[in-house]
Parts: structure tokens; C-alpha cells; sequence
């Protein structure tokens, strides 16, 4: 069943603005679309009370409405819709029919629509998107394990990774991966078609794990016995009553989690490698 969502329009303007991007930051608002008069919030309707208590707060005396979008596919709405959608102050996700109009002065990774996995509409993607912005260093090696469309290497390169390479075991993800590398003109990302689970060294300032529980858990397993592995990770792509599951196998591959983010039934993990007699 999908979940019902909240819709909350303001009148566009710089201040409102302004303060939307600080809301989506801050995680309290799941995406944030503009048009040429409006700003629109999106969040889950269970935490319509919550938000509704902010919005009150930070746009004291300003005319907004609130829409409750009700069992929609929010997914498959947005591809049909082919919106734009912004994670975060100045970074966008367009098909590319509506490049032109983001704003000159922000960045946009620009995707091709295949699945709603692969869009940056999805719960997982946009939980992994969320984690990166915070886990992201300048000048990182990162590698994308399970990369699909691409979303997530163009978001590193974006964000500042020196040098990404993109890994899945699905050959029919290539035409759309090469697209949407083209689209964002980014040549420098590196990507291969092969079975992770069969690799030996994943050494990398950062590694996204956006697949599912069943490959993820094997995989950190390997970790033990591979040559190289991540400094850090982000686990996305799961299922939020596998938390302990994944706790327990991040603490026996030899991470310390740092931050558990949820969303609906998805949850992503952000993980750092643990220091010689660290707890």
C-alpha cells in the first residue's frame, strides 16, 4: 500500500526560500520543488503535525496551503510528472527535458528516468543522497556498489569525489549508466559490469551500498578476507526491521555506525571503520 503525503505550498520568494532548503537539510522535508510562483514541500503524512508545527513557526504570518496526496505512487508519479526534485540547498535531480529550468547557480544530476530506483524519487536513493552530502570528503576514492542508473557516482562527483567507480552485475543497466554519464559530462566516473561478491579488494575512502539485505550482508562479510576495503560506508537499499541484522554485521566487519536514517519502511546506514582497540 503506499503511504498517503503532505503537500505544503508557499508563495516563492527568496526568504521562503531560503528556509525551505534549510527544512530539506534538515531532513523535515522530503523534497522541494519550485515553479515560477510557488515552493512545494513534500513529506510523509504521518509527520504532517510535525510539520505543520514548523511551517507555523517559520513562516509566521505567510499564506500557505497544505494538500494531503493520498495512496499515490510518489515513485512512479514523479516519472510520469518527469518534475525536477531538489535534495538539497543548491543540487537537483532532472529528467533532462527540464534542465533549463534549474536555477544557473545550482548544480543538477541529470537522469534519464529507467525505474523509480534509479531517479532519486525512491526512499532508499534519496536516504543515500542525504547520507553522502554528510559523509562526502573532498578529494575521496569512492565506489558505487550496485550503481544502476548512476545516481549516486554523479551525486559523489558533484559533491566533490576526486575519483568514482561505479559497479553492478546487471548488463542491462549499461546503455542508461553511460547515458546518464554523458548527460552530466561525466567522463572521469569509471564503471564495470561484474558480481561484487566476487571481488577482492574494495579499498576506497567511501563505498555506497545501495542493494539490498540479502547481497549487503554477504558482502561486508568479504570485507574480512578482501585486500582493501572502505574507510567508510552507506548501507541504503534496506528494510528497516533489518536494523539489527545490519548492526550486528557492520560491528563484525569492523565499522562503528555514526547515523540511522528512516523513512517510511527504508532505512540508510552511515558506518566508519573502527581504530585499532576501539570499542
Amino acid at each position: 500500500m503506499n503511504p498517503d503525503y503532505i503537500k505544503i505550498i508557499l508563495p516563492k520568494n527568496e526568504d521562503n526560500s531560503r528556509k525551505l532548503d534549510l527544512l530539506l537539510d534538515l531532513g523535515q522535508i522530503l523534497s522541494l520543488e519550485e515553479n515560477a510562483n510557488e515552493l512545494t514541500g513534500l513529506q510523509l503524512w504521518e509527520h504532517r503535525k510535525e510539520l505543520i508545527y514548523t511551517i507555523q513557526k517559520e513562516f509566521p504570518g505567510i499564506d500557505w496551503k497544505e494538500e494531503r496526496i493520498e495512496g499515490r505512487d510518489w515513485n512512479q508519479s514523479w516519472i510520469e510528472g518527469f518534475q525536477p526534485i531538489k535534495v538539497s540547498r543548491t543540487l537537483w535531480v532532472t529528467p533532462p527535458w527540464h534542465e533549463e529550468n534549474i536555477p544557473t547557480a545550482h548544480d543538477k544530476i541529470i537522469i534519464n528516468p529507467g525505474n523509480a530506483f534509479g531517479t532519486g524519487t525512491h526512499e532508499s536513493t534519496l536516504l543515500a543522497m542525504s547520507l553522502l552530502k554528510k559523509m562526502l570528503r573532498a578529494g575521496d576514492m569512492v565506489l558505487d556498489l550496485g550503481c544502476g542508473s548512476g545516481i549516486l557516482s554523479i551525486g559523489a562527483k558533484k559533491l566533490g569525489a576526486a575519483k568514482v567507480h561505479a559497479i553492478d552485475n546487471d548488463p542491462e543497466i549499461s546503455d542508461n549508466l553511460k547515458e546518464n554519464i554523458s548527460l552530466n559530462h561525466a567522463s572521469n566516473i569509471s564503471w564495470d559490469i561484474c558480481d561484487i561478491l566476487e571481488m577482492d579488494d574494495f579499498d576506497c575512502d567511501l563505498a555506497l551500498i545501495n542493494i539490498q539485505k540479502h547481497v549487503i550482508i554477504p558482502l561486508l562479510k568479504r570485507f574480512n578476507i578482501a585486500k582493501g576495503i572502505p574507510n567508510r560506508v552507506i548501507l541504503a537499499g534496506l528494510l528497516y526491521e533489518h536494523k539489527k541484522d545490519i548492526r550486528n554485521a557492520l560491528k563484525e566487519s569492523g565499522y562503528k555506525i555514526l547515523n540511522i536514517r528512516r523513512m517510511n519502511e527504508w532505512m540508510a546506514v552511515s558506518a566508519v571503520r573502527r581504530r585499532t582497540n576501539e570499542v
